[in-house]
């Protein structure tokens, strides 16, 4: 028969359970208000029963107070983080998208561009139309051409100041990952100290977590959490884990206590992708050289939204099949490589229409990236009258350049840049070219025509 003491040490149990669930439920309480704070639980089970040799069997011997835990569930940290990086992604675009709205608003009264185009087509014409020969006619109408001039200069340095705005925002948000990568890196490693001695880390889970909630607003993230095996007993339990966070489409970022740091590097004035891209928009690589895919379909939150709006071209990026390689002798007496490309899409077919740089730049040739100095526009017609459209680009000289195009290019895909379907600034800033160029060229042939 068990000592009349073990009822008072099952007693005792039940008390150490009770203390350290009104500790827990005090705890939950004080953290109402904490930023990412888990409410908790305590976890227990009755306590191993004593074989007392009775014929009732055994004797209960109290409860134990197994662990206490977080109360949280991981699938809608998921859901959550997943949305979040459509809710940063969106924002971005809004903030922008709303600065542009505004330089492009016309009221009717202030300086927008129907009221400027009014003046000029209705007004300055029409007066010019009445008395050809009037001195006030002409000179008003060559003051509202100069308003109108003046109008597109305005507006382009406007929409160059957004994208400068929206490059330094990168570098921000670059560093923001470093900051928060860092600081998870440093918690996975707290963690796991503390749970290999059989304890739950719930304040620092907590921590990580936020942190991963504040990472899904600026770019899409991945979670994944998986036990460390003993490698010299496999059913051994050692209680630390290895936590990793995937980022724009499944780049590791963070691998227990270890991360990639991210850095920006600025493009040089022969690195544009766009004739109207301003100098220094920015690329970014991971520590390791590697460049990190800006581009990537599946990237999410702040992040995307900036380069979207940053390099969003509308799909209209240059894209051709190379149908010819040779060489050229420069100005400076100099022998470089060239490649021919045929186009076929329309917008690249019409030069009012285009949009790449005149200082130079990167083209990618069948997955082979080569620099290229200057290019050349050709439309050709068979004997069927049938036009074929090409551009012959000179590539630099073999110190940007090291691989020399070989013939085997021939056949394979050219592009430069990437097709990006959102209209960002490089849209708008050919569209207005394209409008100023048009407009123009009908304008100089009536002149011209009498």
């Amino acid at each position: 028969m068990p000592s009349q003491f073990f009822g008072l040490n099952i007693a005792y149990t039940g008390l150490l359970a009770s203390n350290a669930a009104m500790n827990t439920t005090s705890n939950n309480i004080a953290n109402v208000q904490t930023e990412g704070y888990s409410r908790q639980q305590v976890t227990q089970q009755a306590s191993n029963a004593l074989r007392v040799f009775q014929t009732y069997g055994c004797a209960g011997a109290g409860v134990e107070t197994l662990a206490i835990e977080r109360i949280r569930d991981e699938f809608y940290d998921g859901r959550f983080w997943d949305n979040n990086a459509q809710l940063g992604e969106y924002d971005m675009k809004q903030y922008y998208m709303q600065q542009l709205e505004t330089y492009f608003d016309d009221d009717g009264k202030s300086t927008g561009f129907k009221t400027i185009f009014d003046q000029l087509m209705i007004t300055g014409m029409q007066a010019l139309l009445k008395d050809p020969n009037s001195a006030t006619a002409k000179s008003q109408f060559v003051g509202y051409a100069g308003a109108l001039t003046e109008y597109f200069n305005g507006m382009a340095g406007n929409l160059e100041k957004v994208q400068k705005d929206i490059n330094q925002e990168i570098k921000l948000k670059v560093d923001q990952i470093n900051s928060l990568a860092g600081e998870i890196a440093s918690l996975n490693k707290q963690i796991n100290t503390i749970e290999l001695a059989g304890t739950k880390a719930n304040e620092l889970r907590d921590r990580r977590t936020l942190l991963i909630d504040e990472l899904s607003k600026i770019v899409d993230v991945e979670v994944k959490e998986t036990p460390i095996i003993d490698a010299n007993n496999e059913n051994r339990e050692t209680g630390a884990n290895r936590y990793m966070v995937k980022i724009a489409g499944g780049q590791m970022l963070v691998d227990g206590s270890d991360y990639n740091g991210l850095e920006c590097v600025a493009r040089t004035s022969y690195e544009k992708v766009n004739q109207t891209d301003i100098d220094g928009l920015y690329e970014v690589y991971w520590a390791d050289g590697q460049k990190f895919n800006l581009y990537n379909a599946s990237m999410g939150g702040d992040l995307a939204g900036l380069i979207q709006m940053r390099d969003g071209n509308n799909g209209e990026n240059f894209t051709g099949q190379v149908t010819a390689t040779g060489t050229t002798t420069t100005a400076d007496g100099k022998t470089h490589d060239t490649v021919t490309v045929k186009v076929t899409k329309a917008y690249l077919q019409d030069l009012n229409k285009c949009n790449l740089s005149d200082q130079g730049g990167i083209i990618d040739l069948g997955n082979q990236e080569f620099y290229y100095d200057s290019w050349e526009y050709t439309c050709e017609y068979d004997a069927n009258g049938n036009a074929t459209y090409t551009y012959t680009f000179t590539l630099s000289d073999s110190e940007k350049n090291p691989r020399g195009i070989t013939n085997d290019r021939v056949g394979k895909k050219a592009e430069i840049g990437t097709d990006l379907s959102y209209q960002g600034i490089p849209y708008y800033m050919n569209q207005m070219n394209e409008w100023i160029r048009t407009f123009s060229q009908k304008f100089n042939d009536i002149l011209t025509s009498g």
